[in-house]
């Protein structure tokens, strides 16, 4: 299984990297409280490489205490669960079947979750922002992981050490 500490130490280093690609990488839409990130390419890089309780405890609480950070308190709770299960999914979705699979169930996912969200919070107007700006998010973070996680599992991984 490999070193616990090596592990712990990882998953905070990711944990610190899904807040600083939340709330400092991000872009706010000027309408409804909302921001394009690049979260998600973290959350897709944990899924693809440790697998699906990673992704989801990095997923969720790193983008909730991003929430928290960039003054969107009402979204925090919201977010927990939504990045939480998007982090899930990933994982769990491409192991079971592939990479790609595993971004499109989790990013078809948080896209209905927060289109949900937002028609609760603000009306229906709010529905479109949130899925444009979702649609470009998830598709960014999709790529980046795709791009990235082959290289990054070798260097992050030792022979013994392949998932939690």
């Amino acid at each position: 299984m490999g070193n616990p500490i090596r592990i712990l130490a990882f998953m905070g280093l990711f944990m610190a990297l899904v807040v600083i690609a939340t709330a400092l990488l991000s872009i706010p839409v000027p309408t409804f409280n909302l921001y394009f990130n690049l979260g998600e390419s973290v959350i897709y890089i944990v899924a693809l490489i440790y697998g699906a309780i990673p992704a989801a405890v990095i997923g969720g609480v790193g983008s909730a205490l991003a929430d928290l950070l960039k003054g969107y308190p009402a979204w925090a709770p919201i977010t927990f669960f939504i990045k939480g299960i998007e982090g899930f999914i990933a994982g769990f979705f491409a192991k079971r079947y592939n990479p790609v699979t595993g971004l499109v169930l989790a990013a078809a996912f948080m896209m209905a979750g927060y289109a949900t969200a937002a028609w609760k919070l603000y009306g229906p107007g709010a529905v479109p922002v949130e899925l444009a700006i979702d649609f470009l998010q998830v598709s960014a973070g999709a790529i980046i992981a795709l791009l990235l996680h082959k290289r990054l599992k070798k260097l992050l991984l030792t022979e013994d050490q392949d998932k939690f």
